[in-house]
């Protein structure tokens, strides 16, 4: 299980479906609930709650549980103060009176009145419209609340199993040369390089559980590549529609171009 404090306020939990089977539990056991969660689910509490400096008698937590293609899980915690819970009610209820406004009885009659592509098209911009205004209850930028992203996030890694899948996109093959040079010594025992719409995307199994290695591996993602991602559907995405570019040890091969 990979944990990544995001912020000071939000932790996000990232547990594959084959270390969940490791410790007799599957992704929808944990997704629901499942009584036989209980231990699981206090053991993260508690880390969760220790990385978040967490104050049950004055803050709330707030987790989100979400069950990914690949059959890994991802938590998301959310420490809330009453200033938090003050700002979020707030985004809700402006969100709730432009859902209001969207969907008025008019707007509707008039997408009822229209025929053919043009129903569809109607249709489609009024759904669109609510679901952007749903999806800035949960932004961090929603009407002047500042950002809480950090520059650079506080990794940790609990072994509930030492593999974990890593895709790092990039911009260009010379980046991609660049971090396959500073993480060639690492123990990488699998990768494999993808071109998907003009990007290069790295994908790369990484067995350890050391938490210094974990964090030389993500460090590196964090700084030579556009984006990281460990143990998510993405990664399958790009295997099935990206172009093979490198197929057996991508990052020993891309090392060597370095030389």
């Amino acid at each position: 299980m990979i944990i990544v404090k995001m912020n000071e306020t939000t932790v996000e939990c990232s547990i594959a479906a084959s270390e969940l089977h490791e410790i007799g539990l599957t992704p929808e056991a944990v997704v629901n609930g499942a009584e036989n969660t209980t231990s699981f689910f206090a053991q993260l509490n508690k880390e969760v709650g220790a990385q978040l400096d967490y104050d049950p008698e004055t803050e709330v937590m707030m987790m989100s549980k979400n069950m990914m293609m690949d059959g890994s899980v991802r938590i998301f915690a959310v420490k809330m103060s009453n200033d938090d819970i003050q700002r979020a009610a707030d985004r809700i209820r402006g969100a709730a009176e432009t859902i209001l406004k969207t969907l008025t009885q008019e707007r509707v009659d008039e997408v009822k009145k229209k025929t053919g592509r043009d129903k569809g098209v109607a249709l489609n911009e009024v759904i669109t419209n609510v679901t952007d205004t749903i999806n800035r209850i949960y932004g961090r930028d929603y009407e002047g609340v500042p950002s809480q992203q950090p520059q650079e996030s506080d990794y940790s890694y609990q072994p509930l199993s030492e593999y974990a899948k890593y895709m790092m996109e990039f911009d260009d093959f010379e980046d991609a040369i660049r971090f396959s040079k500073v993480v060639q010594k690492l123990p990488i025992v699998d990768s494999t390089l993808y071109k998907h719409k003009d990007r290069f995307y790295l994908i790369a199994g990484l067995m350890s559980s050391d938490d210094s290695t974990i964090y030389d591996m993500r460090r590196a993602g964090v700084e030579y590549s556009e984006m990281l991602t460990v143990n998510a559907p993405e990664a399958m995405y790009i295997e099935e529609h990206g172009d093979c570019i490198i197929r057996d040890d991508a990052i020993i091969h891309l090392a060597d171009l370095a030389k």
